[in-house]
């Protein structure tokens, strides 16, 4: 059936978006710094997790600030790599730290092999300390994440230079 007569009306013209501009990938200098950064913020939360883990009575902190140790450990060595992505910054997620951490090490020798492992399993510990209401984490299970965190912390320096800022 033909409708006589009947026009739709004209289509408004929207405007077009104004494009982002490119993004800009850090420099190396930048990336640098930024590794260098990381990894102080690193060296400070392990000096923390090593102090709870003597103390004994907050495992929950402890495995918190071990976890946190190497993540932004992790953050410096993904830095110091050359970075991901078209900034070639640290990806803004836990998961995506973990992941790029992991394919970034997982051709290594020794330790650093594991350590992508050992990052995901503190994660866990982590979440357990922070967010789990049923259970939380033990002692022996604190002291042990920050025993790894130093292995990492450790073999990050050997691996990419990193030197603790005074």
């Amino acid at each position: 059936m033909k409708r006589s007569g009947m026009k739709h009306p004209p289509k408004k013209k929207h405007t077009n978006k104004v494009r982002k501009p490119p993004v800009e990938p850090l420099s190396e200098d930048e990336r640098s710094a930024l590794a260098q950064q990381e990894f102080d913020k690193s060296v400070l939360h392990l000096e923390e997790a090593e102090s709870l883990s003597g103390w004994g009575k907050t495992p929950n902190a402890c495995a918190h600030s071990a976890y946190y140790a190497m993540h932004h450990c992790a953050a410096a060595a993904i830095l110091a790599a050359g970075g991901v992505g078209k900034r070639k910054d640290v990806p803004k997620s836990h998961e995506h730290v973990i992941e790029h951490f992991g394919k970034l090490t997982e051709s290594e020798p020794g330790f650093l092999g594991d350590a992508g492992r050992a990052l995901s399993r503190a994660r866990t510990d982590r979440d357990v300390a922070d967010y789990q209401l049923e259970r939380s984490v033990s002692s022996a299970d604190a002291a042990a994440t920050t025993i790894e965190a130093r292995k990492f912390v450790d073999a990050c320096a050997a691996k990419w230079g990193f030197t603790k800022s005074t």
